[in-house]
């Protein structure tokens, strides 16, 4: 009898071990130093050339995505050769290098995409001298989608765009949508 439980010991022990290696094979594969961190290491040349190019003339900073030694994803802001943290910069340049990073994450993801791009009010914490470049920056991302469907309330951007779609309250809570194009 001994010798039969020592060996359902044995038995459970191993079975266990072979839980364990599978346990730390996952880990190792999409963990934090895992597959994962593999792959963006080696996509990272291509992101941030076309970040590059995306920001190219229309701002003057670049915008760089690194893993640091703690393979902590950064997002970085280049501008005369200094780096600072994204998060640090003016809404026009959290807004641009926020607009640019989606834009160039979509264009090298693998997964399948709508054939327009979404944005919300994004564009209220730009200063008004900064709206003609946040319009090239529109102009190339639409080089990669078939419309860009901007929510906003600012009429100043509404020359951007070939058609307007405006959605108007009446004072009883209806609303009706009207549809103008150039």
């Amino acid at each position: 009898q001994e010798i039969k439980n020592r060996r359902d010991t044995i038995e459970q022990i191993n079975k266990e071990a072979i839980l364990l290696k599978n346990w730390k094979i996952y880990l190792d594969m999409v963990g934090k130093n895992g597959i994962c961190k593999m792959v963006l290491r080696k996509t990272l040349p291509i992101i941030n050339a076309n970040l590059s190019k995306m920001l190219n003339g229309v701002c003057d900073f670049n915008v760089e995505v690194r893993i640091n030694d703690k393979n902590d994803i950064e997002f970085y802001m280049v501008k005369n050769g200094v780096y600072s943290d994204l998060s640090s910069g003016s809404g026009f340049e959290l807004t641009c290098g926020a607009l640019a990073l989606r834009s160039v994450l979509s264009q090298i993801s693998t997964i399948p995409r709508a054939n327009f791009f979404v944005a919300d009010e994004i564009l209220v914490a730009v200063a008004q001298e900064n709206m003609d470049n946040m319009h090239n920056l529109y102009n190339k991302i639409m080089e990669d989608y078939d419309f860009i469907l901007n929510v906003t309330h600012d009429e100043s951007i509404k020359d951007w765009f070939n058609m307007i779609v405006t959605v108007n309250k009446t004072e009883d809570g209806i609303s009706s949508v009207s549809l103008n194009t150039k």
